[in-house]
C-alpha cells in the first residue's frame, strides 16, 4: 500500500498522475470483476453439486408416483361423467 501512495506521488510529480489514475482504475475494476465471476461461478458450482448430493440421498427413500393410475382387472369400475344431483 505504501509502495502504491509512493508511486502515486511520483506520477504526480511527473504530471502524468490522470494517466496512471486510469490505468490503476481499469487494474482495479478488472481484479474485482474476475473475483466476481469466479465467485459466481463457484457458487452455481457448489448449489449444482448439493442438489445433486440431495438427489442421490433422497434416491433410496419412499417415494409417492405421480402420474396417470393404470387400471387393471380387478379395480372397480369408474363412476359415470354425468352428474345426476340437478
Amino acid at each position: 500500500m505504501l509502495v502504491l501512495l509512493f508511486l502515486l506521488v511520483l506520477a504526480a510529480l511527473a504530471g502524468v498522475l490522470g494517466l496512471v489514475l486510469k490505468i490503476a482504475l481499469v487494474a482495479v475494476l478488472v481484479i474485482v470483476l474476475t473475483t466476481m465471476a469466479l465467485g459466481a461461478i463457484a457458487y452455481f458450482g457448489v448449489r449444482h453439486q448439493w442438489r445433486k448430493i440431495q438427489r442421490e440421498a433422497n434416491a433410496g427413500g419412499s417415494t409417492i408416483e405421480v402420474g396417470r393410475p393404470i387400471r387393471t382387472q380387478n379395480d372397480p369400475p369408474l363412476p359415470g361423467t354425468h352428474d345426476d344431483r340437478y
